[in-house]
């Protein structure tokens, strides 16, 4: 074991800063109820205009309750922050998602959970820029990938300065590395029971579901490596990975 594996084992996210863009969260659940979570909402104004504002407790739909019970089940002392951007069905606009991830990277959060792809190359540069910004800022990205086929270009997942996930069949924040994909990682993510709204529980699969287990592991890194940024973070998760 690696002296980094050893400090991380004992981290739990102690003054890491974590947010969660999703459908809202319902902290009110019996798995969330010994952890704080701030809530937010992107809004859209009669212009059209987006814009992030202080939000209630709820969940649209389960998944980010989901999300963030993953994170606080394996760093519990992280400061959780949902953005609910995604609402019935889990829709959401492309502004929404861009202006989410701005307020993300303008707030300084060290860790930024996005369960959400888009393969619409129109928008590649406007993520981009967001995922550059997010770099330079200290800001660690950790997204899902396409749950079908991980080759199927989707971002922000495929930027090289992302943590990017696929779902697998493994043990809690154990995982793996992806040769020769700008998909990276790999993690628990299939048949998970998992926390849903409305205080019940569900089992579900997909890269969703990884994703926050892999960021749990960001947080503890960030504990002990305050200052890496993310092309450092991935170096210390490769450390994780068996050979």
């Amino acid at each position: 074991m690696t002296a980094l594996a050893r400090e991380i084992e004992r981290a739990t996210g102690r003054g890491v800063r974590v947010l969660i863009i999703d459908s809202g969260v319902d902290d009110q659940h019996p798995a969330l109820r010994q952890v704080s979570v701030s809530h937010y909402a992107a809004r859209a104004d009669l212009l059209g205009a987006c814009a992030v504002h202080p939000d209630v407790c709820g969940d649209a739909s389960g998944h980010g309750t989901a999300v963030a019970a993953i994170i606080a089940s394996y760093a519990p002392n992280v400061a959780l922050t949902s953005l609910r951007i995604f609402g019935e069905g889990n829709r959401a606009t492309s502004e929404f998602l861009l202006a989410a991830l701005d307020w993300g990277i303008t707030q300084g959060f060290d860790v930024i959970n996005a369960s959400f792809g888009t393969t619409y190359l129109a928008l590649l540069a406007r993520f981009k820029a967001r995922v550059d910004s997010a770099f330079v800022n200290g800001s660690v990205i950790v997204s899902a990938s396409h749950n079908f086929d991980v080759r199927v270009v989707e971002f922000p997942a495929h930027f090289p300065t992302v943590v990017s996930v696929e779902a697998a069949e493994l043990p809690p924040l154990a995982i793996e590395r992806v040769p020769k994909r700008l998909v990276e990682f790999r993690a628990a993510g299939i048949n998970l029971r998992t926390a849903w709204r409305d205080g019940g529980w569900a089992v579900m699969s997909g890269s969703s579901f990884a994703a926050p287990h892999v960021a749990a592991l960001v947080a503890r890194i960030k504990e002990v490596r305050p200052n890496w940024n993310a092309a450092q973070v991935k170096s210390g998760l490769y450390e994780l990975c068996p050979p």
